[in-house]
């Protein structure tokens, strides 16, 4: 079983992401992003230039991604090894991720540590962090501005010092993915303190508590002063990736929080577990019912009751729901929690059809249009369609009235019975003997006195 990502994604991702986007300058930065990059021209680089992992290239790493890919709910992205000191991996692309690993990782980190990395890369994925993440690399490293000149006139150092900030907290995002995928926040830890230097030649044990002291003492200095705060902002304003204690702490603080274990529970069916619903009550009015109904079922409520509204509302559109309602409440919230065996009853709009009116309205008609819309039509059509209607007992009767002017026209309807009504509605129903009386003037000229 997979879970969405936005129920693991770490809040200030998502909050670092939106104020990014809403920086001015954004949209056309991206637009032009769009214009000159072009996914095809990477993965032509590294089919030429790296190596491709896959079933018979290093076939120990590329076996690590489909269990994590599955649990992650994405397809296999290619795998490639990079010739660079540097240990590194990241992810690129946009409708066809692929990631990539450097040969230094491969010599810093044990085996044991490389599905934590493949799991983080594809946590990315999950998270829909990838085309934003090449974005900001490219932006990052001022390769983007050399190639075009539409980017080169937008302001970019807010852009850059915001990109910066969101990649550093979309890490977050992903590190939960893997912690997830391991079952643990332990190799994240290690995997942080690995890229702080604790080399695999260095033989004596990790102690895992004192590197995560060192963030708490972080923390610490940085409350204590806003110099220290500012301090922070110069020296890491264009870094990419957070500060290693910092990350292993926000990870292993993670793995023991209350959401991290409802989402375990969930994905291991444990007795006391419950079910995620993405959307808040709010959200699902005015979608399908049938894509709201689908949507419960696919986290895994059973028990969907639909009930159909057949009286129009304010604002309400056939087929779209009116009301949901799970477990009792009708004012969740977004991404809330839910027992498995909870009732869900989705009320939704949908008119009577003809045949059903028809049904409850047995022997009778509807009148076509409303007594105002007949006045001054001329009375041959009015006849014709209230006998279309089903009307069978309909007869005219002529209202002889003063000429007023050459104008006046003869024939055009003053007045419609139907039984004693006189004034009603288009689609009221009336039964089928009901007498119909089309009264229609013809004018006269009346004789001038002497």
């Amino acid at each position: 079983m997979t879970i969405d990502s936005d129920f693991y994604v770490h809040p200030s991702d998502k909050a670092a992401l939106d104020a990014l986007k809403a920086i001015p300058g954004f949209t056309a930065l991206l637009k032009a992003f769009m214009q000159v990059w072009n996914e095809q021209r990477a993965r032509i680089y590294n089919m030429a230039t790296n190596l491709r992992i896959d079933e018979k290239q290093l076939p120990k790493y590329y076996y690590m991604l489909p269990p994590i890919c599955e649990k992650l709910g994405i397809s296999v992205p290619e795998l490639y090894l990079e010739l660079n000191p540097e240990a590194n991996a990241y992810t690129s692309g946009d409708t066809k991720p692929y990631i990539v690993i450097t040969s230094g990782l491969l010599e810093t980190l044990p085996d044991e540590l490389i599905p934590t990395v493949l799991a983080h890369e594809c946590g990315h994925i999950a998270c829909h962090h990838v085309l934003y993440k090449t974005m900001g690399r490219m932006i990052l490293s001022g390769s983007l501005k050399l190639l075009s000149a539409d980017i080169a006139s937008i302001a970019l150092t807010p852009i850059q010092i915001a990109f910066s900030y969101w990649m550093r907290c979309s890490e977050y995002s992903a590190d939960r993915a893997a912690i997830l995928c391991d079952d643990t926040s332990d190799n994240i830890v290690e995997m942080c303190m690995r890229f702080a230097g604790f080399d695999k030649d260095i033989h004596e044990e990790t102690n895992t508590d004192a590197f995560l002291q060192q963030a708490i003492e972080y923390k610490k200095l940085l409350s204590e002063s806003k110099v220290n705060q500012a301090l922070e902002f110069v020296m890491f304003k264009n870094s990419s990736h957070p500060l290693n204690s910092i990350r292993a702490y926000e990870g292993s603080e993670w793995e023991h929080s209350q959401e991290y274990v409802k989402i375990k529970k969930y994905l291991q069916f444990e007795s006391d577990y419950e079910i995620p619903v993405k959307l808040s009550a709010k959200q699902m009015v005015g979608k399908s019912y049938v894509s709201v109904a689908e949507e419960l079922r696919k986290v895994g409520i059973t028990d969907i009751q639909i009930q159909r509204e057949k009286q129009k509302q304010a604002f309400s559109a056939k087929g779209k729901v009116l009301e949901v309602e799970i477990g009792g409440k009708k004012d969740f919230g977004a991404y809330t929690w839910f027992s498995p065996d909870v009732t869900a009853t989705i009320k939704y709009y949908e008119p009577e059809t003809e045949e059903e009116l028809a049904a409850a309205h047995p022997n009778q008609v509807r009148t076509p249009e409303s007594s105002k819309h007949y006045t001054g039509k001329p009375f041959q059509q009015v006849v014709l369609d209230f006998q279309n209607a089903g009307f069978f007992n309909v007869d005219i009767e002529a209202q002889k009235v003063p000429k007023k002017t050459w104008l006046s026209k003869d024939g055009l309807v003053s007045a419609i019975h139907i039984g004693t009504e006189t004034a009603f509605e288009k689609g009221v129903w009336f039964s089928k003997d009901s007498k119909v009386t089309v009264t229609y003037q013809v004018f006269v000229i009346q004789a001038k006195e002497k």
